[in-house]
């Protein structure tokens, strides 16, 4: 499975597999180190969910500061994705 990214920032190839994880799994969150990941489906839209990354990092001065991203990314199967690119059209759910 693949995840595509519909509104948001990047996403690095770990948070799109701990994501897809979570997802294939049917979990709603996950942790990994200092990362917390969430992710909640979008009702009346299949294969959408709206994701949150959660980072705790600590600054220069030792302060702990959180880092959040947020966005819509949408699950799809890989052979999915090589018939949109061929027809250049959605392929039917």
């Amino acid at each position: 499975m693949a995840i595509k990214l519909v509104e948001g920032l990047h996403l690095t190839a770990t948070n799109k597999r701990h994501l897809t994880t979570i997802i294939a799994q049917g979990w709603t969150s996950g942790e990994s180190g200092q990362i917390k990941y969430s992710v909640t489906p979008i009702e009346g839209e299949p294969n959408r969910y709206r994701y949150c990354i959660t980072k705790r990092e600590r600054l220069d001065n030792a302060r702990s500061h959180v880092r959040e991203s947020r966005g819509i990314l949408e699950y799809i199967c890989p052979s999915v994705m090589r018939r949109e690119r061929r027809d250049g059209a959605p392929c039917p759910a």
